[in-house]
């Protein structure tokens, strides 16, 4: 079953905590700090795959965990890391965030994306050890992750798109010149799904997708059409196919259906109505008035200068031409988009990743404050994170914490940003007043 749009929950592992423990020596009963750190939390990772073609899986299974890291133990051994886990999905699929931002883009086979990173383990009683704190009797909690939401959509990787209206022949089309066998029959929406079909020509290869039928008002849902059309996204060259027979039949005019086929792709998205693209009238063993054919051209040259060809994907007339004037076209396409989207990176996008690992690392040391009935609640990744992982039951703990806030100057920083001396704070679990 072909199923193109998924939500799935993912949850990295946690961080494993840290451990208390001590050894003596023999002899001098000296006392020495030995506990070890936690194990790092397994990260959920994304991987495509041309072994599938549909996200139908996440029909029954939408919640995915990492598993979590190991505590430490004593001798400063560390906690075990915990296993990734990895998700497979078609090659094509991209991840959107709630908000239904693209986060990575997934093209290519064996590309890859770390949605959830795993939180980092604990530090053991061994790691806080000073010249002012040689005994220290506590150790810091794993850090704990938070599940999120993902939003998948898969569109195809075809090099070709054949749009037309319900019972255009595109089925046909694709059937006559690919080694696709689709579902055909006569009558309107026959194909539910997309069909994929690869063409060749001399020596050149190119994949062809047969796009469900588009109808008036498509590019805002109708008939499915907004999730129809953004499998076209991705094809370098577009084939409009227009029926001959309805054009004879309604007497109506060829440019009509050529019209509004190009109005519903440019309220969908304006690229793709930029895309390259030819005219093909199918069905002409049905019209024996050669006059009607040329009148039908003459028709479409008022509205555009591509490329007009008439075939009969049932009969094969002018399906050679058809399949040659293509290949010439979308040869040049593909060659020009493959120079300006070089196979550079692997990890989801360059250019994507590298904006969210900016992005990342600015969130992380972002502060917002918020007043709340006479308090102040400090919102900042990094320093939840820090008091998440304290325990805060351990007096020498919240000490070695206070003194480290210290240290980051958190007061001063706070002060300037507008919390009033004596005021109370609340960041995470920790409140305390604001004093020199």
């Amino acid at each position: 079953m072909f199923i193109d749009e998924a939500k799935i929950n993912v949850k990295a592992g946690d961080g494993g905590s840290g451990s208390v423990a001590f050894f003596v020596l023999k002899g001098s009963h000296k006392k020495i700090a030995c506990g070890g750190k936690g194990g790092k939390g397994g990260d959920i990772i994304i991987k495509a795959t041309s072994s599938i073609n549909t996200l139908y899986n996440f029909k029954h299974k939408i919640h995915f965990k990492a598993q979590n890291g190991e505590s430490g133990s004593s001798n400063r051994r560390a906690g075990r890391t915990g296993a990734d886990m990895t998700i497979f999905v078609p090659v094509g699929t991209i991840i959107k965030n709630q908000n239904n931002e693209v986060l990575y883009d997934l093209k290519e086979e064996g590309d890859y994306a770390v949605v959830a990173k795993g939180g980092i383990g604990g530090r053991g009683n061994a790691s806080f050890v000073s010249s002012k704190l040689r005994f220290p009797s506590f150790a810091e909690k794993g850090e704990k992750v938070e599940e999120i939401w993902l939003n998948l959509e898969l569109r195809l990787l075809a090099d070709v798109a054949l749009v037309g209206f319900p019972n255009s022949g595109k089925s046909t089309i694709i059937s006559k010149i690919s080694n696709a066998k689709p579902k055909i029959a006569d009558y309107p929406f026959t194909t539910l799904t997309p069909n994929l079909g690869v063409v060749s020509y001399k020596d050149y290869d190119f994949v062809v997708a047969d796009i469900p039928g588009i109808i008036k008002g498509a590019h805002s849902g109708a008939g499915l059409g907004d999730k129809f059309l953004r499998h076209i996204m991705r094809s370098v060259f577009l084939v409009f196919v227009l029926d001959g027979q309805k054009i004879v039949s309604n007497n109506q005019l060829a440019s009509q259906d050529f019209l509004e086929l190009r109005d519903e792709l440019k309220l969908y998205d304006e690229e793709l109505f930029n895309k390259n693209y030819m005219v093909v009238v199918n069905k002409i063993d049905l019209i024996k008035d050669l006059n009607v054919l040329n009148k039908i051209k003459e028709d479409l040259k008022e509205f555009t200068d591509r490329e007009v060809v008439f075939i009969s994907a049932k009969t094969g007339e002018n399906i050679n031409d058809f399949i040659k004037i293509m290949a010439e076209s979308v040869k040049p396409e593909k060659q020009e988009y493959l120079m300006q989207n070089p196979k550079s990176f692997k990890e989801g996008s360059l250019p994507l990743k590298t904006y969210l690992l900016d992005m990342e690392e600015e969130l992380e040391n972002k502060i917002e404050i918020i007043p709340q009935n006479g308090e102040f609640i400090v919102k900042s990744k990094k320093l939840e994170r820090m008091i998440l992982m304290t325990d805060l039951q351990n007096e020498e703990a919240i000490t070695y914490l206070k003194n480290k806030l210290k240290k980051m100057g958190i007061g001063d920083k706070l002060k300037k940003m507008g919390i009033p001396e004596g005021s109370t704070v609340i960041i995470g679990d920790l409140v305390f007043e604001l004093v020199e």
